[in-house]
C-alpha cells in the first residue's frame, strides 16, 4: 500500500453568486487544472458548479481545512485566456461580481452540472459490399436489408431522425450491420447549409466604395469605424464587402443586432452573399441550440455569428472583426442581472484583440459621436441611397383640435386611403402595445394602476385583462369599480391592438399585420407575419418599437408615427434624442427600391422646437444641437456617472442604506472633483412589490469617479445583499 502523503494545489473558483469574492478549494496535483475549466465544487449542503479563476499559493492555507473538488468536468478551458481577461475587465469597470460575469460568457446550456455534448451529428453510411450479401439479407434478414438500402439510396449517411423514419426500432439492427461490418458511424458537423447559388451583390455607390477603401488597410488593427448613414443607404452593404476580406483572411465575424426580429431576414441576405459558414444566437432558440452555435463559432466550423447583444461573448478560434449594426438602440445595454453595454465591451474585446470595430446607424448615440474625438474612432458617412431617392421629409400633422378615429386624424386617414389605392404599403406606428393605457372609472376617479409598481395598468382587450408592462402582473377586467361599485369603468388612449381592430374595420379589404411582443414570439414568428409585407402586397403594418429596428420593407410609401408628445415633456434626459432617434428610423422605412416616400407625425405641439427642427434639420444638425445642450447641462457624454440603486422592502431601508455610504463618498480622496446626487426616492419608486432609491456620482472625467469606486468598493461589499434590502452598481447608466 502507497503511504505516500497526497499532494494539492489551490484554486480560486468562481460561482454564479451575487458576491464579490472568489471560493478556494484545494485540488489533487496529478489533476490538469487550468483557468476556465468547469469543476463540480462542495458547496454548503450541496453542490454547485465552478469555473477555476487561478491558482493560489499553497502557503497560505491550511490545506486540512480546504474542501477538495469533487468532479471535472472539462478536459480543456471552456472559456479561452481572452475571455477569462475579458471577464476580468467588465467585473472591474461595472462593478460586477466575477462569478456572475464568468457565467454570463457561458451558454446557458454549460451552466449545469454536466459534462459538455458534441454538436456534431452522428451519421451512419453503408460501407462497399458484394450483391451477394445484400441478397443474402434481403431473404434473412429483411429489417437489416431495408436499412442498408436506405442508407445506399443516400450516399452522404443518415442521422438518427431519418433512420426512425425509415424504420421505428431501428437501432439494434444498425448495431449488428456495424458488427458484420456493412455500415460505419461517423459524427458530421450539423451546420446550416450554404445555397448553391450565391448572389451577386449590387454594384457599389461611389460613397460606399470609399468607404471601404478607407476601412480596407486598417483591418489588421484595432480602429473603431463609425458609419453614420440615412436609411437604406446600404450600411449592410459595407459590412458584406468588409466582411468578405476579413474571411477571406481565414478570420472570423461577430455581427452583433439589437433585435431578434432582425436576425432570420439578414443571416438568409448575408448566407446568400457568402461562401462561409453563418450561425446565429438569440434568446428566442433553444439552450442547446445557442450552444450549438456558440461551439462551431469557437472550433472555427462556422466563420460568422450573428446575434443580439450576449452573442458578444462567443469565443472564436480567430476573431478578424466585430460589427456592431444599429448600435445607437438602447437593447444593447443590459438593465438587470449583470450590468453592461455591449457595445462598449465589444470595443474594449477589439481592443485587446488588435482587431477592428465597425459600427452603424443612421441616427448614431451622442456617446459614439462624442467619441470620434479619440484618435482610434473614424467617421464615415453615406449620404445618399444608392438609388440617388431621398428618406421623405416629415411633415407634423395637427391634432391639437382635431378629433381622432382609432388615434388617427382624418388627413392620415386620407393619406393611408391613397397609398393603398396606389398599391403601397403603409406602416403605422404607436409605441405602446395593448388596447388601451388607462382605465378609469368616471364616479369616483378610480384608476387601474398596478399593485406592484407605480404604473397604470394596460387594457389587454383580447384577453380581457389589465396587465402591468413593467412587471408582467395581470388581473381581470372588473365588471364593477373596485373603488365605489358602479359600473362606469371607461378606458382611454389607444395601443397597438385597439389601432388594429379599428384598421380591420376600416381597410378590410386589406391586410391589417400588427408587429408588437404580445403578437409574435420570437424571430421565426416575426418572419412569418411579414410574408405580405416581403411579397410586396398593399397592406398596413401595425407596430412598436421592434419596427424600428433595420428592416428593410422596399415597397412602404407611407408612414404614420401616432403620438410621439409624450417624450416631448419627459424627465428623461435622453427622451429628446431617443424620440429624434425613433422618429427618423421609422420615418426612414419609406420611400425605398425607387418608390416615393411620405412621413406624417402627429402632434399636438407643432410649434414646439424639436418638433420644427426635425422636418427641417439633419440628424447631423439634431445630434449637434442636443450635444450643446448636454454639455451646458453636465449631462452624459460630458459626464461620466454611476448609479447606486437599492431596492428594499421599505422605502425607508433603501434611503437609510443608500445613506451609509454618503459618508465614505464625502471621505472620498476625489470627493471635490465629483457631484453627488441623493439618496432619493427612484423615479419609479414602487416596483414588482419592492421600493427603490438611488445614489448618483457624475464627474466629467473617469478618473475621479474609477478612484472613487476602489475606494467604496470595501464598503459596498461589506452590505450583504439580502431578501430585505439588494444595492446594484450602475456605472453609465441610461438614466439617472
Amino acid at each position: 500500500m502507497n503511504n505516500m502523503p497526497r499532494s494539492y494545489q489551490v484554486f480560486s473558483f468562481a460561482l454564479p453568486l451575487p458576491i464579490y469574492h472568489s471560493f478556494d478549494y484545494k485540488v489533487d496535483q496529478d489533476i490538469d487544472a487550468q483557468p476556465g475549466q468547469r469543476f463540480v465544487l462542495p458547496f454548503a449542503n450541496g453542490k454547485k458548479l465552478g469555473l477555476l479563476v487561478s491558482a493560489v499559493d499553497n502557503s497560505r492555507y491550511d490545506l486540512n481545512r480546504l474542501k477538495n473538488i469533487e468532479t471535472q468536468l472539462d478536459s480543456a478551458p471552456l472559456l479561452s485566456k481572452h475571455l477569462m481577461q475579458l471577464a476580468r475587465w467588465l467585473a472591474d469597470y461595472y462593478c460586477q461580481p466575477l462569478g456572475e460575469v464568468t457565467f454570463l460568457f457561458m451558454p446557458r446550456y454549460c451552466r449545469k452540472l454536466r459534462s459538455m455534448k458534441t454538436t456534431r451529428v452522428q451519421i451512419w453510411s453503408a460501407l462497399e459490399c458484394e450483391q451477394a450479401t445484400l441478397d443474402s439479407l434481403q431473404q434473412k434478414a429483411p429489417r437489416q436489408f431495408q436499412l442498408m438500402l436506405a442508407l445506399k439510396q443516400n450516399p452522404d449517411g443518415l442521422n438518427a431522425a431519418a433512420l426512425k423514419a425509415v424504420q421505428a426500432n431501428w437501432h439494434a439492427q444498425i448495431k449488428v450491420l456495424q458488427k458484420k461490418g456493412l455500415v460505419i458511424a461517423q459524427h458530421k458537423e450539423n451546420l446550416p447549409p450554404i445555397p448553391e447559388v450565391m448572389q451577386t451583390g449590387p454594384v457599389l455607390t461611389r460613397q460606399q466604395q470609399k468607404i471601404c477603401e478607407t476601412i480596407a488597410p486598417t483591418l489588421h488593427d484595432f480602429h473603431v469605424h463609425l458609419i453614420q448613414g440615412v436609411t437604406g443607404s446600404g450600411k449592410t452593404e459595407v459590412y458584406v464587402q468588409l466582411m468578405q476580406q476579413v474571411l477571406a483572411q481565414g478570420r472570423q465575424v461577430i455581427y452583433l443586432v439589437p433585435e431578434i426580429g432582425l436576425t432570420p431576414q439578414l443571416i438568409k441576405r448575408i448566407q446568400q452573399r457568402l461562401t462561409y459558414t453563418v450561425v446565429s444566437s438569440h434568446s428566442a432558440q433553444t439552450d442547446f441550440k445557442r450552444y450549438q452555435s456558440w461551439d462551431q463559432f469557437r472550433r472555427g466550423v462556422a466563420q460568422v455569428l450573428i446575434g443580439t447583444r450576449s452573442a458578444l461573448f462567443s469565443d472564436a478560434s480567430g476573431l478578424g472583426l466585430m460589427i456592431i449594426d444599429e448600435e445607437h438602440d438602447a437593447s444593447y445595454r443590459q438593465q438587470d442581472g449583470v450590468r453592461y453595454h455591449a457595445r462598449d465591451v465589444a470595443i474594449k474585446r477589439a481592443q485587446m484583440l488588435g482587431i477592428p470595430v465597425i459600427m452603424g446607424s443612421a441616427t448614431p448615440s451622442l456617446e459614439s459621436l462624442q467619441n470620434l474625438n479619440k484618435p482610434h474612432y473614424h467617421f464615415h458617412e453615406l449620404r445618399q441611397r444608392p438609388n440617388q431617392s431621398a428618406p421623405p421629409k416629415i411633415e407634423l400633422l395637427d391634432i391639437a383640435n382635431t378629433p381622432l378615429t382609432g388615434g388617427c386624424s382624418p388627413r392620415l386617414l386620407q393619406a393611408i386611403d391613397k397609398h393603398l389605392s396606389l398599391q403601397g404599403q403603409v406602416l403605422l406606428f404607436l409605441n405602446r402595445r395593448g388596447y388601451a393605457p388607462v382605465v378609469m372609472c368616471h364616479d369616483c376617479g378610480w384608476q387601474a394602476s398596478c399593485y406592484q409598481c407605480d404604473a397604470r395598468m394596460t387594457l389587454h382587450q383580447s384577453v380581457n385583462k389589465l396587465i402591468c408592462h413593467h412587471c408582467g402582473y395581470s388581473m381581470q377586467l372588473p365588471q364593477q369599480c373596485p373603488d365605489c361599485g358602479e359600473p362606469n369603468i371607461k378606458h382611454y388612449g389607444i395601443g397597438t391592438q385597439q389601432l388594429e381592430q379599428f384598421l380591420q374595420q376600416r381597410f378590410s379589404e386589406y391586410k391589417t399585420i400588427r408587429i408588437d411582443r404580445d403578437s409574435v414570439q420570437g424571430a421565426e414568428g416575426i418572419e412569418h407575419r411579414l410574408e405580405p409585407v416581403q411579397r410586396g402586397e398593399p397592406c398596413i403594418l401595425v407596430g412598436t418599437q421592434m419596427l424600428a429596428k433595420g428592416h428593410d420593407y422596399p415597397h412602404i410609401t407611407l408612414v404614420g408615427i401616432l403620438d410621439a408628445d409624450q417624450a416631448l415633456f419627459s424627465s428623461f434626459y435622453r427622451a429628446a434624442e431617443r424620440l429624434v432617434q425613433t422618429v427618423l428610423q421609422v420615418s426612414g422605412r419609406a420611400g425605398r427600391a425607387g418608390k416615393t416616400g411620405q412621413a406624417l407625425l402627429q402632434t399636438r405641439f407643432v410649434n414646439h422646437p424639436l418638433m420644427q427642427n426635425l422636418c427641417v434639420q439633419s440628424y447631423t444638425d439634431l445630434a449637434r444641437d442636443m450635444l450643446q445642450e448636454r454639455k451646458l447641462l453636465g449631462f452624459p457624454p460630458f459626464a461620466r456617472v454611476v448609479t447606486l440603486l437599492v431596492d428594499a422592502l421599505q422605502l425607508d431601508d433603501a434611503l437609510q442604506r443608500l445613506q451609509l455610504l454618503v459618508k465614505p463618498i464625502q471621505a472620498s480622496s476625489v470627493f471635490a472633483s465629483v457631484k453627488m446626487v441623493g439618496p432619493i426616492p427612484a423615479l419609479m419608486t414602487r416596483r414588482v412589490g419592492r421600493y427603490r432609491a438611488q445614489l448618483s456620482v457624475m464627474s466629467d472625467q473617469i478618473r475621479p469617479i474609477r478612484i472613487l469606486l476602489q475606494e467604496l468598493m470595501p464598503f459596498i461589499i461589506k452590505q450583504k445583499n439580502t431578501q430585505k434590502s439588494r444595492l446594484v452598481i450602475e456605472v453609465d447608466p441610461l438614466d439617472l
